[in-house]
C-alpha cells in the first residue's frame, strides 16, 4: 500500500505550525507569534512545499488542527485548509488539537490543557498504551481547571498553557499523582500530520465543505445572543 503524502495546518494557540510529509519522514515549519498566524501561514505553506518538491496536486489529503483553541487561530486553520483542499480537489482529516498536544508528551498518561480564559481550560486526558498514539480518556471539554483532574491509576504528566495559568490547581489536587508539567508546549503541525495518518490509510476522508471548528465553547458574540 502507498504511503498517503499530506499536508497538516495547526493554528489553534499562539503557536502556528505547517507540516508536509507521509509515514517516513516529516517536514515542519513551527513558530510561537501571537496574533501573527495571518502572516506566517503562507510562506510557512510555501516552504514546506518547495522543501518537500511535493505539489499540492501530488497529495493525498490536508489534516488541520480543528481546535479547541482560539477562535480566530482555529477559523484561520480551518478556511485555510477547506480554501486549499477545494482547490487541489483533496480530501480533508480533522484532528483534536488537544490530541496533538497529547502527542508530544514524554510519559504515556497525559492530561492536556489549553488556557480558554474566563478563568477556564480547554481540557481532556489522554492514555499510551501500546498504541503509539494518544487515546482520549472522557471527553474534551471547556471548564474550571479544578474540574478535571487525572482519572485513572498511576502518575500523569501536564502539558500546555493551561498549566501555565492553573498549576498550583492542579498540584495541590493531584499531589504525588502528578509527575511534572510542562506549559510552554503548543500543538504541532507534525503531531497533527502523523495523528492523521492512520486515518488517511483507512478511509476516503472528508470532503472540504464539511470540515468544521471544534470550539466547544460558543464565542462571547455567540453568547450574547438573546
Amino acid at each position: 500500500m502507498t504511503m498517503p503524502r499530506l499536508l497538516a495546518i495547526e493554528t489553534a494557540t499562539e503557536a502556528c505550525s505547517v507540516a508536509i510529509g507521509d509515514e517516513g519522514w516529516i517536514i515542519e515549519e513551527f513558530a510561537v507569534a501571537a496574533n501573527a498566524h495571518s502572516t506566517l501561514l503562507l510562506p510557512m505553506l510555501e516552504k514546506v512545499l518547495a522543501t518537500s518538491g511535493w505539489s499540492l496536486a501530488q497529495l493525498d489529503g490536508i489534516a488541520c488542527g480543528v481546535g479547541p483553541g482560539g477562535f480566530t487561530g482555529v477559523r484561520m486553520g480551518v478556511s485555510t485548509v477547506q480554501g486549499l483542499a477545494m482547490a487541489a480537489g483533496l480530501p480533508v482529516f480533522p484532528v483534536s488539537s488537544l490530541r496533538a498536544l497529547a502527542m508530544g508528551s514524554p510519559r504515556a498518561q497525559v492530561l492536556a490543557a489549553l488556557d480558554a480564559r474566563r478563568g477556564e481550560v480547554y481540557g481532556a486526558t489522554f492514555l499510551r498504551t501500546a498504541a503509539p498514539l494518544p487515546e482520549r480518556l472522557g471527553v474534551e471539554r471547556v471548564c474550571a481547571p479544578e474540574l478535571i483532574s487525572w482519572p485513572g491509576e498511576g502518575q500523569c504528566w501536564g502539558m500546555g498553557s493551561g498549566w501555565q495559568a492553573y498549576h498550583a490547581i492542579w498540584e495541590a489536587a493531584l499531589g504525588e499523582r502528578l509527575l511534572g508539567w510542562d506549559g510552554a508546549v503548543f500543538p504541532h503541525a507534525a503531531d497533527v500530520l502523523r495523528l492523521a495518518l492512520p486515518a488517511a490509510l483507512d478511509s476516503a476522508g472528508l470532503d472540504a465543505l464539511l470540515l468544521e471548528p471544534h470550539y466547544i465553547r460558543p464565542s462571547q458574540p455567540e453568547e450574547q445572543r438573546p
